[in-house]
């Protein structure tokens, strides 16, 4: 499966719906040419994300580290960590995710697997990411039960559902015996930054068509504004001002591909105050002009 944009509410949380209830895991195949804004926004969940990268370079960005995946390698994402993926200098990547609810491992809430097993790893303040080799052995196993489950998703072959968790649980043990010393002492911590940097967000996408300053962004948080700058800048490796500007365009390519209102009017509605600094904006972070944009993905449809 094949999305060309990650919906997320205003406090990043991804809104799409992973899988279903009686079946909640989905694949995804990842090829970053179909994504509207070339990339994987900035967007957490509650699922289980792995990631495994098909073709060229995959950049992740995981609360402030940036993991350069080669094809063959993959990334665990914890459950409830904020992450961006981007391709690496804007090649033509491909990678393959798979996202899962921890309960398919877990079974009943509450469950002695859960408590003992799961919730350990989803709780662990060492564990935002894991970054899986195929030169380390038990990273290997890792990858070899996610390439399984990719290959398992695509042939639904007679009970391939139970194939799929049985990998998972497979994959799941091997982790955990590998890492267990690492969560045995760890409590679940949020960092200041991340909450700090999540109200900010909150203010930039509620008012990103307004004039916004770098005072009012620091004063959401209840930072100065160097230190709301650096916040930013370890969380999401940018400043508020290059977030905001990407934020509007993200908001900009929505409406050109949603409306038919011309490119300067979309340009005033997303908070820029002309069309000529709006287009060399929009061409920086999509590498192509408004009209180029509505036109590629118009003559799709």
């Amino acid at each position: 499966m094949q999305v060309a944009k990650i919906e997320v509410d205003d406090n990043l949380q991804e809104t799409t719906k992973h899988g279903s209830y009686d079946l909640p895991i989905a694949i995804y195949t990842d090829n970053f040419n179909l994504f509207e804004d070339g990339h994987i926004r900035w967007h957490w969940h509650k699922e289980l994300q792995f990631s495994y990268s098909l073709c060229n370079k995959v950049c992740f960005f995981v609360e402030g580290q940036k993991i350069i995946l080669e094809p063959g390698e993959g990334i665990m994402v914890n459950s409830n960590v904020l992450h961006q993926i981007k391709p690496y200098n804007n090649n033509n990547c491909m990678m393959f995710s798979i996202v899962f609810d921890p309960i398919l491992i877990g079974g009943t809430e509450q469950s002695l697997i859960e408590k003992k097993y799961v919730n350990p790893i989803l709780e662990s303040s060492n564990l935002k990411f894991i970054y899986l080799k195929p030169v380390v052995q038990w990273q290997k196993n890792i990858l070899k039960y996610v390439k399984e489950i990719f290959i398992l998703s695509n042939q639904e072959t007679y009970g391939y559902e139970l194939e799929m968790r049985n990998c998972l649980s497979s994959l799941w043990l091997n982790l955990l015996r590998e890492v267990k010393e690492d969560v045995k002492d760890s409590d679940y911590v949020v960092s200041h930054d991340e909450e700090r940097v999540k109200s900010a967000l909150q203010y930039i996408h509620k008012y990103y068509a307004e004039n916004i300053l770098l005072d009012n962004i620091a004063m959401t948080a209840s930072i100065s504004k160097s230190e709301c700058c650096r916040s930013f800048k370890r969380i999401l490796k940018v400043t508020p001002f290059e977030y905001l500007m990407e934020y509007r365009i993200s908001k900009a390519s929505e409406k050109l591909l949603k409306s038919k209102e011309s490119i300067s009017n979309i340009a005033f509605d997303v908070g820029f105050n002309g069309t000529s600094y709006f287009g060399k904006i929009f061409k920086k972070y999509m590498n192509c002009t408004p009209s180029e944009y509505r036109n590629k993905y118009w003559q799709c449809r």
